[in-house]
């Protein structure tokens, strides 16, 4: 059962729902866990990524697992409190449950200094369960939330803006002794309440007598990347404003992956797969879509300048032949698809313009 609430900022009722029901949230945690441990198992034999890029997007979805997992511990003790979930065109918890995570993880030493150790609480439950045979309940809500707080790590969460790892691909021998790396992070986005993750590849050449010029010793660099990741720009954008940030950081190649929304029972939008889900299936039946767009550099040309000979700039390519890449202004995209083995056959059968597009079969999901 769902109940909306009154909402602020741009988020409509339905972005921050409220599950009820007394198995509501356990029941929610469950499907969600269910879907992204699908989502994992598909990277192998849907992506079109190099091995290194399946690495990245395993690395970063088992993190957004792992808040799933710590989301979990958190409202199983904080009972005054009810998670807000997006049931638009997302089925993913609000932007506003990361932004507590950061919150939270900021506190953390200081609320685990109020609890018992953990060892302690295990040995209090069963003391209390062998004499009064009663649930402790105030003991485990101790519990759940002294778990919650251990679960809390930086390095183990997908939060609002998540860095990933500087990989050195290639020492070029030119005269700048030219290096080549490939980068990736994560954002969850707080309009549409999903995850994207983002890898790229690019140059960058030392300048003489600048030790910043190395990425590797720049410490500015993920910041610089964090302030100019928009989920909703297009992708050019984003890499021709990171292009424009730095004189020797040249972006090659621009790659994103928005993973969901995952349609299925909690689905409250007009999309045709919800209508469809609705009309013929069962509740435990899901489609989830994800994406990649790319943007590429064909090469460079000399910005003009009245006093210096101006600095070089990539030209990102975008393919005008494509509609919907000229819109998106990329140069490639592709989609894939995670549903049941009845769906998959019903659009088959009845509407296999659904299916015309993907990047690769659909992947079917053990039900």
């Amino acid at each position: 059962m769902v109940k909306t609430i009154d909402i602020n900022n741009h988020f409509t009722e339905l972005d921050r729902s409220i599950l009820e029901g007394e198995n509501a949230y356990s029941d929610y945690f469950n499907y969600i866990k269910n879907c992204l441990e699908t989502l994992l198992n598909s990277f192998d034999e849907l992506s079109t990524q190099s091995s290194l890029e399946v690495k990245v997007l395993k690395l970063f979805s088992q993190k957004f697992l792992n808040n799933i997992e710590a989301l979990r511990l958190k409202y199983a003790y904080d009972t005054t409190n009810s998670m807000l979930v997006d049931l638009t065109e997302s089925g993913f918890p609000n932007f506003m449950e990361f932004k507590k995570l950061n919150d939270d993880i900021a506190k953390k030493d200081s609320e685990l200094a109020k609890l018992p150790p953990k060892d302690s609480l295990k040995q209090s439950i069963l003391d209390h369960l062998i004499r009064k045979k009663t649930d402790p309940v105030k003991l485990l809500n101790q519990l759940s939330k002294s778990s919650y707080y251990i679960r809390l790590q930086w390095s183990n969460l997908f939060t609002e803006f998540t860095p990933g790892n500087l990989e050195l691909l290639n020492q070029h021998t030119d005269e700048h002794k030219t290096r080549t790396y490939f980068y990736s992070w994560a954002s969850y986005d707080s309009v549409t309440n999903k995850p994207f993750i983002y890898t790229m590849v690019f140059d960058n050449p030392l300048i003489a007598k600048e030790p910043a010029s190395d990425v590797n010793k720049n410490p500015e660099f993920v910041e610089t990347i964090k302030r100019l990741t928009h989920n909703s720009s297009p992708l050019k954008v984003i890499a021709s404003d990171i292009d424009n940030a730095y004189e020797n950081i040249m972006p090659k190649v621009l790659k994103r992956i928005e993973i969901g929304p995952i349609f299925g029972k909690y689905s409250r939008d007009k999309h045709d797969y919800t209508i469809l889900l609705r009309k013929h299936f069962s509740e435990d039946q899901y489609i989830m879509p994800y994406k990649t767009e790319v943007v590429f550099s064909t090469g460079e040309k000399r910005t003009k300048s009245f006093l210096s000979k101006g600095e070089l700039r990539q030209i990102f390519h975008v393919d005008e032949s494509n509609k919907e890449c000229m819109d998106r202004m990329i140069s490639d995209m592709h989609s894939y698809m995670i549903t049941s083995h009845d769906v998959l056959q019903y659009l088959n059968d009845t509407d296999p313009e659904m299916l015309k597009g993907l990047a690769a079969p659909v992947y079917v999901y053990d039900e």
